[in-house]
């Protein structure tokens, strides 16, 4: 009896710490699925990002901005029934007692609107709500036989990154879930089609000047438009 009454301890617990693992793969799986739609919606957008700069004079910087938990960029938008337009979108990660949340923003972006600031954001709504907390990554393009770089802010200006990787971790042990990397469909402005009546970030004046002057042909790797 004393064998049997120890045989039958020994199974309880083991049923016991299966069915605890069993709810802890399922309460894992239903993370990662939350996660996996949130990062889908979040590509499309960030795919989608647009070549709009700030106006003001002087350097005209693109209308992005990045940190680990916030992102601010631009998307042009054009259908059948309305003029193309184009919107800054703000996407910011928080905290919330369930969990972290990820809150979109919109806002109408003008030629005349010189930062942020000037941005009017429409109320935000919740894309994503769960346990895992987003973080983004941006990528820097790679120099001539190096490797890329990942960066946990970008510090702007007149460059973009070639991606942004997006990732869901485990609160408890800081585990990825879910990462993907979402290249920038963006090559260069409309004007880089006629760089010498338009601008275009690409295009630098001086080697052109240089390359009549030598007589070879020259490729302009000053101005890479922050692909």
């Amino acid at each position: 009896m004393a064998i049997g009454a120890i045989i039958l301890v020994a199974v309880g617990s083991l049923l016991g710490l299966m069915s605890r693992q069993a709810d802890q793969t399922a309460e894992r799986t239903e993370r990662m699925d939350v996660a996996s739609h949130a990062l889908s919606a979040l590509a499309r957008d960030i795919g989608s990002i647009a070549r709009a700069r700030w106006a003001g004079p002087g350097p005209r910087n693109f209308v992005f901005a990045g940190l680990p938990d916030r992102m601010l960029f631009s998307l042009d938008r054009s259908d059948a029934d309305h003029p193309p337009s184009s919107f800054a979108i703000r996407l910011q990660g928080t905290e919330t007692k369930d969990g972290s949340a990820i809150l979109r923003a919109e806002a109408s972006l003008s030629p005349l609107d010189r930062d942020e600031a000037a941005l009017d954001f429409a109320p935000a709504h919740t894309i994503y709500i769960g346990p895992a907390p987003v973080r983004f990554a941006y990528v820097v393009a790679p120099s001539a036989g190096g490797p890329e770089l990942v960066l946990d802010a970008w510090p702007g200006g007149e460059a973009l990154p070639i991606a942004v990787r997006v990732s869901f971790t485990d609160p408890a042990s800081g585990e990825i879930l879910s990462s993907l990397r979402v290249p920038l469909r963006i090559e260069a402005e409309a004007g880089c089609a006629a760089p010498q009546k338009s601008f275009c970030s690409r295009f630098d004046p001086r080697s052109v000047e240089e390359q009549g002057k030598s007589g070879a042909p020259t490729r302009n790797m000053g101005a890479t438009g922050g692909r």
